[in-house]
């Protein structure tokens, strides 16, 4: 079937825009983003909208990125298309804001997309996601262990705003179709780097299981991704009405009654709690699998008053007819310690009940420092000393961060980052007798950042509790 038929049946079964729409169209200047101007700029007419292009230079990549945005201008001109291009020091914000490059990129990304959508009066904003970046996407998140809503994938229409026309388009046939009509496209360097998971996974792990195990490797990750995402969007809506009869009348807290929760399916039960997380913090971040389990094992303690620490000051307590969530205001601070770290071994810290595990890696096998979670930092073993100790902050401390060439007041680093008050004693420092190597779960020292000559590295993971 031709191409461009193919892509409006998906984009009027999806009901991705309507008559009169317009559409913003992100462009990076890549095959795929090429391709979906191309096709929405053909269909444009059929489908009764207007396009309106956006891009945005990350600043990453200097004179490539610069060369990238004359290349999307020039490529609107052509089309007779309006366009907005603009430049974001992201390298920048993520050092601010102690992110990855890759959430920092995104973060910035669709918040320009979202502006640009908002000035011109935009109903739709059109993403270059297609089949191959799907099944990338639901094997990185089999990966790292996710549930259904990890295992959905990309969704072809997420909060009735960003649309993804290709996502059933494998990348050879987008690659064929630029081929076929000469479009012109731009080559993105930082694809081919293999210190970034979603490249190592695009370019050796799946082609050696397609290669290897199964030739429709691709294909059924997409299947597996839509039969997720149907079955997830099933649970979502049996855990909200559950939610709803769980909810107990209070102020300040969340209450969720006790009868309801035991009765449920212990899957419903964690989607409830997560529901009563989101609305209490407004955010569906940083409450992890384990904090999820140590509130849910309340329900099956019979010590009222029995609580679970939670992220950002949250506390979920056993009441007597209830599972409540607040914030807690009698935390007990810990006192202050100091432990001799093992490496390579674990540490457990029983004043914050979290452990620290050390472990050496070889240099050519060092995973990229950006891509690591926050409660993860790789160092560069051999410039640091014989002896490391975790212990409490003390009044005074100071902190060269990486990314800086200067000591800064430890307090004002952290407030920065916008680190609680009440969660600042409870974040332990990897230290030498005189520097602080590693704020636990913010960020690493400077002086001992991993690089082209490094040959052995340190690989540090914090965790609650006392596993190892």
């Amino acid at each position: 079937m031709d191409l461009s038929k193919r892509v409006r049946e998906y984009i009027e079964r999806n009901r991705m825009v309507e008559r009169g729409n317009n559409v913003v169209v992100a462009v990076s200047g890549g095959t795929d983003s090429v391709a979906l101007l191309h096709l929405l700029y053909y269909l444009r007419h059929k489908l009764g909208i207007s396009l309106h292009v956006a891009h945005l230079n990350h600043m990453f990549r200097g004179s490539e990125s610069e060369a990238d945005a004359c290349f999307v201008a020039d490529l609107a001109k052509r089309y007779h298309l309006p366009a907005t291009i603009e430049a974001f020091d992201v390298p920048a914000y993520r050092e601010e804001m102690r992110m990855s490059a890759q959430a920092a990129a995104r973060e910035v990304r669709y918040r320009f997309l979202h502006k640009v959508a908002k000035s011109t009066g935009a109903a739709k904003v059109a993403l270059a996601h297609q089949a191959d970046d799907q099944a990338e996407t639901v094997m990185i998140n089999f990966l790292r262990g996710s549930g259904l809503p990890g295992l959905k994938g990309i969704l072809p229409v997420r909060n009735d705003y960003l649309i993804r026309p290709l996502l059933m388009v494998r990348r050879y046939e987008i690659e064929r179709y630029c081929a076929d009509l000469q479009l012109p496209f731009r080559q993105d360097s930082s694809n081919l780097k293999k210190h970034y998971l979603r490249n190592r996974v695009r370019m050796n792990l799946l082609p050696m299981l397609e290669n290897e195990y199964n030739p429709a490797m691709v294909s059924n990750l997409i299947r597996l991704g839509g039969i997720c995402r149907e079955e997830d969007e099933y649970m979502e809506n049996q855990a909200l009405r559950a939610y709803r009869k769980a909810m107990v009348a209070s102020t300040g807290k969340i209450s969720l009654s006790l009868d309801h929760m035991l009765k449920m399916p212990l899957a419903i039960r964690r989607r409830v709690l997560r529901l009563a997380w989101q609305a209490f913090t407004g955010t569906k971040r940083d409450l992890s699998y384990q904090h999820t389990e140590d509130a849910l094992n309340l329900l099956n303690n019979n010590v009222i008053g029995s609580v679970a620490s939670l992220p950002i000051g949250v506390v979920a307590t056993r009441a007597q007819r209830s599972l409540d969530l607040s914030v807690c205001l009698d935390r007990q601070y810990p006192s202050y310690y100091i432990y001799p770290l093992k490496v390579p071994g674990a540490t457990y810290i029983p004043e914050i009940d979290r452990t620290i595990s050390g472990s050496l890696l070889a240099g050519k096998v060092l995973p990229e420092p950006r891509s690591l979670p926050l409660n993860e930092a790789v160092l560069d073993f051999d410039k640091l000393p014989s002896k490391l100790f975790v212990r409490r902050r003390q009044k005074g401390d100071v902190f060269c961060p990486y990314g800086q060439n200067s000591n800064v007041k430890l307090k004002d680093f952290l407030i920065k980052q916008r680190i609680l008050r009440e969660e600042r004693d409870f974040l332990p420092l990897v230290c030498t007798p005189e520097e602080i190597v590693w704020v636990g779960g913010v960020r690493i020292g400077d002086k001992w950042k991993i690089g082209s000559g490094t040959k052995k590295v340190l690989h540090l993971k914090l965790t609650n509790g006392a596993s190892c």
